[in-house]
C-alpha cells in the first residue's frame, strides 16, 4: 500500500485531517511565533532596502556590510542603485518607518495570502492536500518573517499568470521589471517553453524574452553610478559568500567544497538549470499518462520549477514549490507502476516527516529545509524518467505474433 492510502485511512475524518494539516504547519508556525516571542531578526530585508535608500539620500555608501538606520534592522543591501533612488521620493513623504508599514499592508501580506492559496487551497483535482501540507513543512518561518521584496514578486509574476490567462503581455512586463531588481527573475520566462503549443513557437516565444530581458538587465548593470563599484562588492561578498541560499549553490559548496563564486560552481549551475528545464518539458508534454498537463498543472509545473532550479533558493522563494512537489509525486503515481511509485511515495512522505520530527527534537545534522529542496530536485528527475519512459514504451510498436 503506498503511503498516500496511508494517509488518508489515518485522517479519513475533518478532525483527524485538520491535527495533521497542524502538525505539518508546525515547523512554521512554531518558528514564527519563536521569533516574535524572543523578538528576533524579523523584516530586515526591507529593513536594508529602505535603509540603503536612506542612506543614498543622504549621499552615503549605501551597501555597508553592517549598515545603521535609526527604527530599522536592516541587513546589507545588495540591490542595484537605481532602485533604491526610485524608492526616495516615497520615503521623504511617509518615513522610514511609514513606508515600511505601507509595504507590509499593501505588498507584503496580499502576496503573502496569494502564495499561500497558491500553494495550499488553489483547486487540483488530482493533487491530494495531504501531500501539499507535506510539502508545506519544507519552508521556514523566515519565508514569511524576513519582509523580503522577493515574495511580492514572486506573487506579481504569479498573478500576471493567473489574472492574465489569455495574454503573455502582463507575464512579460512583470517578469522583466522583476528581473531589473533581482536578475533571476529572468528564469520565470522558461514557463514559455511549458505551453501547450508547437515547440518552435514555444522556443521562440523563450528566445525573444530572454534577450529582452538579459538587455534590460545588462544596461542596469553596466551603469555608470558612483556606487557601481560598492554595490559589485557587497554583491559578491553577501549573495556568493555569505548568504548562498538552501538550494544548488548550499549543495555545492557545503558537501562538495566548490566555492558558490567559482567557474565552475558556475558552470555547473548551468547544467542544472539545464537538466531541470529539460525535466520540466518532459513532465509538461508527457505528464498526463503520455499527453500534456493540464493549464492548471503546467501553471503549478512552471511556478514551481523556476524557484526551485535558481541555483541561490532563498526562504522566500519556496512557498510556490509547495504545489509543485505534491503535483510531482502525484504524478509519480499516475505514471509509475505501483512497483516504482509505492517506494517512492513512502521515500517522500518519510524524508518530509522525518523534517518535522528533527524540527520537534533539534536533530541539528538534519537541516530539514535544504534536505527537502535537495528531495524535491531528485523528484523532478524521477518524474521525468517515470513520463519519458512510459512515453516511449506507449510509442513503441507492438511484437507481430508468430504464426509459425
Amino acid at each position: 500500500m503506498d503511503a498516500l492510502s496511508v494517509l488518508r485511512r489515518v485522517t479519513f475524518h475533518p478532525i483527524l485531517l485538520i491535527a495533521f494539516a497542524a502538525l505539518c504547519l508546525w515547523p512554521n508556525i512554531g518558528g514564527i511565533w519563536h521569533m516574535v516571542h524572543h523578538h528576533s531578526w524579523m523584516m530586515m530585508d526591507i529593513d536594508a532596502v529602505l535603509c540603503g535608500a536612506h542612506n543614498l539620500a543622504r549621499d552615503h555608501n549605501p551597501y555597508a556590510i553592517h549598515p545603521v538606520c535609526r527604527s530599522l534592522s536592516p541587513a546589507a543591501y545588495v540591490y542595484a542603485p537605481q532602485f533604491a533612488r526610485l524608492l526616495v521620493p516615497i520615503i521623504d513623504v511617509f518615513g522610514l518607518t511609514g513606508t515600511r508599514a505601507l509595504f507590509v499592508i499593501v505588498l507584503l501580506i496580499p502576496a503573502t495570502i496569494l502564495a499561500l492559496w497558491f500553494a495550499l487551497l488553489k483547486p487540483l483535482p488530482q493533487v491530494d492536500i495531504r501531500y501539499r501540507l507535506l510539502a508545506f513543512t519544507a519552508l521556514t518561518s523566515m519565508t514569511f518573517v524576513c519582509g523580503n521584496i522577493g515574495l511580492p514578486m514572486h506573487a506579481a509574476v504569479l498573478a500576471s499568470l493567473l489574472f492574465f490567462p489569455r495574454t503573455r503581455i502582463p507575464f512579460t512586463i512583470a517578469v522583466i521589471a522583476c528581473a531589473c531588481i533581482k536578475p533571476p527573475f529572468l528564469a520565470y520566462f522558461v514557463i514559455c517553453l511549458f505551453d501547450d503549443r508547437a515547440l518552435w513557437r514555444r522556443l521562440i516565444a523563450f528566445a525573444w524574452r530572454a534577450a529582452l530581458g538579459l538587455a534590460c538587465v545588462a544596461l542596469i548593470m553596466l551603469a555608470d553610478d558612483r556606487f557601481h563599484h560598492a554595490w559589485q562588492k557587497t554583491l559578491n561578498s553577501v549573495t556568493l559568500k555569505r548568504q548562498v541560499g538552501m538550494g544548488w549553490f548550499e549543495l555545492t559548496t557545503f558537501t562538495f567544497h566548490i566555492p558558490a563564486g567559482s567557474r565552475l560552481n558556475a558552470e555547473l549551475a548551468v547544467v542544472f538549470m539545464t537538466v531541470m528545464t529539460v525535466c520540466g518539458l518532459i513532465i509538461a508534454q508527457w505528464g498526463q499518462k503520455g499527453e500534456p498537463l493540464d493549464a492548471d498543472e503546467r501553471l503549478v509545473l512552471g511556478m514551481g520549477l523556476v524557484p526551485l532550479m535558481i541555483p541561490r533558493l532563498l526562504d522566500y522563494d519556496m512557498v510556490l514549490i509547495v504545489p509543485y512537489a505534491a503535483l510531482l509525486i502525484s504524478l509519480i503515481h499516475r505514471n509509475a507502476p505501483e512497483a516504482l511509485s509505492i517506494p517512492l511515495s513512502w521515500l517522500f512522505t518519510g524524508w518530509l516527516g522525518y523534517g518535522v520530527l528533527a524540527y520537534a527534537f533539534d536533530i541539528h545534522s538534519w537541516h530539514r529545509t535544504p534536505m527537502d529542496m535537495l528531495l524535491f530536485g531528485l523528484t523532478t528527475v524521477a518524474a521525468a524518467l517515470i513520463v519519458a519512459a512510459r512515453r516511449l514504451a506507449a510509442a513503441s510498436p507492438a511484437p507481430k505474433p508468430d504464426y509459425a
